[in-house]
């Protein structure tokens, strides 16, 4: 976690569990996460206009800027566009929050002269969780 309190690309990575192993396999510069609930009405009989709402299912699509493979991840041969079923990990000073059960979506590449390969990413997560700390 950054000293200053404010969460760096060390604090922002994608994580893969395998046999009960967890193993950092990117970390990130910028993301962003669209969260989106289906909120529906409840109509009564006889009434003009909705009784109530209420929150149905929520859906979590995010986008990554920026990541690269850790050391560890490329000398394992693993590559973003050949994950399935993945964590995406956000620390922050007062929590951490995690996505999971993540699939890909769409992974593009951009390549400079005398830079290191950076990947984007979109992805839909399952399932969020938020630890406090």
């Amino acid at each position: 976690m950054s000293k200053k309190g404010i969460p760096t690309s060390d604090d922002i990575y994608f994580r893969i569990i395998n046999n009960g192993v967890s193993k950092k396999v990117a970390v990130v510069e910028s993301y962003k996460v669209n969260r989106r609930k289906d909120t529906k009405t409840q109509d009564s009989f006889g009434e003009k206009e909705s009784v109530a709402t209420y929150g149905a299912k929520t859906s979590y699509e995010l986008e990554i800027s920026r990541a690269y493979a850790t050391d560890e991840a490329i000398k394992d041969g693993i590559y973003l566009d050949e994950l399935e079923d993945f964590e995406f990990v956000i620390e922050k000073p007062d929590r951490t929050e995690t996505y999971s059960m993540c699939n890909w979506s769409e992974v593009s590449e951009d390549g400079k002269l005398k830079d290191k390969v950076t990947e984007n990413m979109r992805f839909t997560a399952a399932k969020f969780n938020r630890v406090k700390k």
